[in-house]
């Protein structure tokens, strides 16, 4: 039987997915220039979606499937982490803007 972590992944790189399009979106993007990076790691991340799909379903026989559905599983939360930190930092580096504006 396929684990329930197995099962999330999918949920997980939805979440990612979700985070760098509010990034892609967001004004630290411009502020950086990295919209394009932002938007090819979208893009990554659906393809990892895409795959994550059919390997659930593969995952119930196949021990290897398990194996990279773990793994990916890994990369999709350093990812999403990597975002949150991104989004933090620009968020902070935002707010002492706009402080040293108003000052």
């Amino acid at each position: 039987m396929v684990a329930v972590g197995e099962l999330l992944a999918s949920a997980l790189v939805k979440i990612a997915i979700d985070k760098l399009c509010s990034a892609i979106l967001g004004k630290a993007s411009s502020m950086w220039n990295i919209s394009k990076h932002l938007k090819d790691m979208k893009v990554t991340l659906e393809t990892i979606g895409a795959v994550l799909h059919d390997a659930e379903r593969r995952s119930i026989k196949e021990e290897e499937v398990r194996l990279w559905l773990k793994r990916l599983k890994a990369a999709t939360y350093d990812i999403s982490d990597m975002v949150d930190d991104f989004e933090a930092s620009t968020q902070a580096a935002g707010q002492e803007g706009r402080n040293a504006v108003n000052s």
